[in-house]
C-alpha cells in the first residue's frame, strides 16, 4: 500500500511538472499509438483482415475527444495537488501557532509566578520597618506617657497602620488578579471594632480641621462573625477618601442594622460631590474623577473602591453611591454577617501563663518588637538568627512553643519545621511544641502554611488580640482568667467544645493514645479527598439543585469519619449538612461547607496536642 501511494505521489508530481498542454499532447500520442494498435491486433485476431474505414472513424473519433479528456483530467490532477499542498502548508501554519501559543502561555505563568514571588518579596521588605514603627509605637503607647506625648505617638502609630491598608491593597490588587482575595471569619467585638474605626477617623479628620459624626443604631449586636481586617479595611479606604476630597464640614459615618443578619455603613461627606455620568466608572480600576470637575486633582492609585467593591461583595453584601454636585457623597457598604455569642476565650482576657518561646527571626528590630511584646506577658523568649542557630538551640532547651520566621539567611522557616517533623514522627523527639509562622507575607492564607509544616501563622507586627487568642488555642489547659468571675469560662476553656472527650477517654483507655493518633493521622490523611470531593458535588448544585442529595451524601460520610476519632465539632456540622430536607439547609449550608474546610485542620492539630500529652 506503501508503494502504491509513493508511485502515486510521483506520478501526480510528474504531470504537476510537466504541464497540462504537454502532458495532453503526450497523452494524446500516447493513447492514440496505443488505440491503432489495439485495433489492428484486433481485427486481425477476430477478422484476419484490417478494416482501415472502420479504423479511419476511431482516428476521427479519438482525434476529437481524446485531448479535451487528457487535458480536463490533467486539471483535475494539479488542482488536487494544488489543494494537497495548501492544506499541508495550513497545517503547518496551526502547528506553528500552537507551538508559539504553547510558548506564550509558559512564559504568561512564568511571569504570573515571577510577578507573585515579586510581589512576596516587597511584602516581606517593605512590612520589616512598617511593622517595627507599629509595633514599637503600640509598646510605647502602653507606657507613661505626656498628654503631647501620647498624641504624637498615636499620630505615628495610625499613620502607620493607615500606611499598611494602602500596602494591603496593593497586594489585593495581585490577588484580585488571580481571584485569590479570601476572608477569614471569627468572633468579631463589633462595638470595638466601631471605637476602633472611630479613633482612626476622628484623628484623620482633626487633621483637616473636619468633624467626625459617628451614628449608630442601638440594637446592634456586641459580637459578629466576620473578617476584622477586611471590613477595617473597607471602612478605612471610604473614610480615607471622605477626608481627602471634603476642605470643610463634616464626615459622617452611621452604622445600621438592616436585617437579622444584615448591615449598613454609610459614609457621607460634605465635599465638591461627584458628576453623575462618573458615579458608574469609580468603581472601575485605576479609575479617577475628572480634576476639572473640583479644585482637588486626581490623588490616589484609583484602586481602592475597586478592591473595596470586590471585598463587599465577598462579605455577601455590596458598595454603592449617591452623589449630588455642591452638597457631598455618600459611600454605602452592605454585608452579611452573623451574630455570635462571645467566645469563652477571646484573646483579650489576661493569661496567667508563662511559657518557653523559641523565637527564630533574622532581623534585629523584628526581635526587639516580639520579644519586647513576649516578655511583657510574662514568657521567656530564647532568640535564633538562622536556621542551624534554632535547630542546635531546639535540641539543647525544651520549649513550650516556636515562632518561626520564613525567610533566613541559610534556610526557610519551612525547612525548620519539616525537619522538626520528621525527628518527632521518627521517635527522636518524644514531644514536638506548636510551630508557628511569624511572617509578613501577606499573600499566603493559613492553609497554605499548614500545608507545609506549620499549625498555625501570625502576622507581623504580633498584635496582643492575635497572640493571645492562639495561645488560647494551644494552650487552652494551661490557662487561667485572672478574674475570680471566669473560673467556670476557665474550666470551659481547659476542655474546648470541639472534640468528644467521653469518646475520646474511652478510646484512650481501652486502646491507648497512640491507636488513636493513628486514626487521627489516616483521617488527616483522608480528609483533603473528602473536601474535594464535598467542593466539587457542591459546585455541582449550585447548577442544579436537585442534586442537593449529593451534597447532603458527602457531608453524612464526613460526619461518620469525623465522629468515628471524636471530632465533635466537625461532626456536628456535617450533620447540620446532611438534613438537606431542613428549612434552614439552602442558606446555610455554604457557611458549614466553608466553617468545615477552614477549621478541620485547626480542630486535628488541637486534637493531636491533647491526645500527645495523653
Amino acid at each position: 500500500m506503501k508503494n502504491v501511494k509513493f508511485f502515486a505521489q510521483r506520478y501526480i508530481d510528474w504531470v504537476t511538472k510537466l504541464g497540462r498542454l504537454k502532458f495532453s499532447l503526450l497523452g494524446f500520442i500516447l493513447i492514440a499509438i496505443l488505440a491503432l494498435c489495439t485495433h489492428i491486433f484486433l481485427s486481425l485476431m477476430i477478422t484476419g483482415q484490417i478494416h482501415w474505414e472502420s479504423l479511419l472513424y476511431s482516428v476521427v473519433f479519438g482525434v476529437i475527444s481524446a485531448p479535451f479528456v487528457i487535458y480536463f483530467f490533467a486539471l483535475l490532477v494539479e488542482r488536487l495537488e494544488l489543494s494537497r499542498q495548501n492544506l499541508s502548508n495550513l497545517v503547518g501554519e496551526l502547528q506553528q501557532e500552537i507551538r508559539e501559543r504553547t510558548t506564550a502561555e509558559q512564559r504568561l505563568a512564568q511571569a504570573i509566578r515571577d510577578k507573585t514571588t515579586l510581589m512576596a518579596t516587597i511584602s516581606h521588605e517593605l512590612r520589616t520597618p512598617l511593622n517595627g514603627i507599629v509595633g514599637l509605637s503600640r509598646i510605647l503607647l502602653d507606657s507613661k506617657l505626656t498628654e503631647e506625648q501620647y498624641n504624637y505617638l498615636k499620630t505615628i502609630n495610625v499613620s502607620a497602620v493607615s500606611l499598611g491598608h494602602i500596602f494591603n491593597d496593593i497586594i489585593d490588587l495581585e490577588k484580585l488578579d488571580g481571584s485569590r482575595i479570601e476572608l477569614y471569619k471569627k468572633e468579631t467585638d463589633f462595638h470595638a471594632l466601631i471605637t476602633d474605626v472611630y479613633n482612626v477617623a476622628q484623628l484623620m479628620a482633626e487633621q483637616k480641621h473636619l468633624k467626625f459624626i459617628l451614628q449608630v443604631d442601638k440594637d446592634l449586636p456586641n459580637w459578629l462573625l466576620l473578617d476584622y481586617t477586611r471590613l477595617s479595611q473597607v471602612l478605612w479606604n471610604l473614610i480615607s477618601n471622605a477626608v481627602k476630597f471634603t476642605d470643610k464640614g463634616t464626615v459622617t459615618l452611621k452604622i445600621s442594622r438592616l436585617s437579622e443578619n444584615r448591615y449598613a455603613f454609610a459614609i457621607s461627606d460634605t465635599g465638591p460631590g461627584i458628576p453623575e455620568n462618573e458615579l458608574n466608572k469609580i468603581f472601575t480600576m485605576y479609575y479617577q474623577v475628572k480634576a476639572n470637575f473640583n479644585k482637588h486633582k486626581a490623588a490616589g492609585s484609583g484602586i481602592g473602591l475597586a478592591i473595596s467593591k470586590s471585598i463587599a461583595r465577598l462579605m455577601n453584601g455590596d458598595l454603592v453611591v449617591e452623589s449630588e454636585i455642591g452638597k457631598g457623597s455618600t459611600f454605602i457598604l452592605t454585608i452579611q454577617a452573623d451574630e455570635v455569642s462571645k467566645p469563652v476565650s477571646d484573646g483579650t482576657a489576661d493569661l496567667d501563663l508563662s511559657l518557653s518561646i523559641l523565637l527564630v527571626e533574622d532581623i534585629e528590630l523584628n526581635i526587639i518588637v516580639a520579644k519586647s511584646l513576649l516578655e511583657k506577658l510574662g514568657h521567656q523568649v530564647d532568640t535564633a538568627m538562622t536556621g542551624q542557630e534554632a535547630l542546635t538551640k531546639f535540641e539543647r532547651n525544651n520549649y513550650d512553643l516556636v515562632l518561626l520566621d520564613i525567610q533566613l539567611p541559610d534556610m526557610t522557616g519551612f525547612d525548620i519545621a519539616k525537619i522538626l517533623r520528621t525527628k518527632y514522627e521518627d521517635g527522636v523527639y518524644d514531644y514536638l511544641p506548636p510551630l508557628i509562622a511569624l511572617t509578613a507575607n501577606v499573600m499566603q492564607n493559613k492553609s497554605d502554611y499548614q500545608k507545609q509544616g506549620m499549625d498555625d501563622v501570625l502576622r507581623k507586627p504580633l498584635s496582643l488580640d492575635s497572640l493571645n487568642q492562639c495561645l488560647s488555642e494551644y494552650f487552652g489547659d494551661e490557662i487561667g482568667v485572672s478574674s475570680a468571675q471566669n473560673s467556670v469560662m476557665t474550666k470551659a476553656a481547659e476542655l474546648p467544645d470541639d472534640f468528644d472527650y467521653p469518646l475520646l477517654d474511652d478510646l484512650v483507655e481501652m486502646l491507648g493514645a497512640s491507636f488513636v493518633l493513628k486514626n487521627l493521622a489516616l483521617f488527616k490523611q483522608t480528609m483533603p479527598e473528602y473536601i474535594d470531593e464535598l467542593l466539587t458535588i457542591y459546585q455541582n448544585y449550585q447548577k442544579d439543585k436537585e442534586k442537593k442529595k449529593d451534597v447532603a451524601a458527602c457531608m453524612h460520610k464526613i460526619k461518620g469519619a469525623a465522629a468515628s476519632v471524636g471530632l465533635k465539632h466537625i461532626q456536628l456540622l456535617a450533620e447540620k449538612g446532611q438534613h438537606d430536607e431542613a428549612d434552614i439547609w439552602r442558606e446555610n449550608i455554604k457557611r458549614w461547607i466553608d466553617e468545615i474546610e477552614q477549621s478541620w485542620f485547626e480542630d486535628v492539630t488541637k486534637l493531636e496536642y491533647w491526645l500527645a500529652k495523653k
